[in-house]
């Protein structure tokens, strides 16, 4: 049963203008541990696309869960990480974990200069 979607749209280039503005402090406040692990492994043509995409999905995600970035979720709190085939997959690390319990997150992104897209599905 589908419990809720979400859709983000980011323009690339902000999430760019950010990071070079404001360096780990924009990583840490916004991104899993192992997502800034993955990040430093990325060489500089990929690296703005990987952060762009995920910052999506973690709208994405709070808007199908419908709690929204603030009160219950943070963006460091969703981790979006890839399989083995490289395919995306999302795991909630929120210490507010009533809501999250038994869910399972669907998660699809997407860039395309200067545009990163996603799409998220909740169901139980």
């Amino acid at each position: 049963m589908i419990v809720g979607i979400g859709t983000d749209v980011v323009q690339i280039d902000r999430i760019e203008r950010i990071y070079n503005k404001y360096k780990n402090t924009f990583l840490e406040k916004n991104f899993h541990p192992q997502e800034c692990e993955y990040f430093y492994t990325l060489e500089k043509s990929k690296a703005m696309s990987y952060l762009a995409k995920r910052f999506a999905g973690k709208e994405a995600i709070a808007k199908a869960f419908g709690s929204g970035i603030g009160n219950n979720l943070a963006f460091k709190d969703i981790a979006i990480l890839n399989d083995k085939l490289g395919a995306p997959y999302a795991e909630i690390f929120s210490d507010n974990i009533e809501g999250f319990i038994d869910k399972k997150i669907h998660i699809s992104l997407s860039d395309d200069y200067p545009i990163a897209i996603a799409f998220a599905i909740i169901s139980q």
